[in-house]
């Protein structure tokens, strides 16, 4: 007599178990062929050539300023994983970005200016032994000149510290 309950379940069991197998019913047809996606190209309406994206990795001067031509930027004298960008805003401020975030805090100073260059140094300090956030901020260091920059050079210096 058992028997009998156990067997009546595994029968309903094996009843659903087939109806899970089953094929399902094909959707009906749309009305209407489907409209192809549009992909966003960043290009103008009406142009043939799409505008390259700026790429957030590869640092850009911020709005208004111009970036210094890299052949007249020295960096040799800076830490590696410090950004190397220079921009002018005017003929009398030289831009530059720091590193900084979590317990870190960046600075940046004009230390010398000359009738040929100008040498910046920019300083990443821990300001902590932690816990500290892993985030990066690049912040934008905007520095007066005694003089229009001209055709001088750039030695941007740094140290961490």
């Amino acid at each position: 007599m058992r028997a009998l309950p156990m067997i009546v379940m595994l029968s309903v069991a094996l009843v659903l178990a087939a109806g899970c197998g089953s094929t399902p019913t094909p959707e009906p047809a749309p009305s209407s062929a489907p409209t192809p996606a549009t992909v966003p190209t960043g290009a103008p309406p009406g142009t043939s050539t799409p505008a390259v994206p700026v790429d957030p990795l590869i640092a850009q001067p911020p709005p208004g300023g111009t970036a210094l031509d890299p052949a007249r930027v020295t960096t040799t004298g800076l830490p590696a994983g410090l950004p190397t960008l220079v921009w002018t805003t005017g003929p009398r401020t030289l831009g530059v970005y720091g590193r900084a975030g979590g317990c870190t805090e960046a600075t940046a100073a004009v230390v010398d200016q000359t009738a040929d260059a100008v040498t910046v140094r920019v300083t990443q300090t821990s300001t902590s032994t932690g816990p500290c956030t892993r985030e990066l901020r690049y912040p934008a260091f905007e520095l007066p000149l005694d003089a229009d920059l001209g055709q001088r050079r750039v030695v941007i210096t740094g140290e961490v510290r």
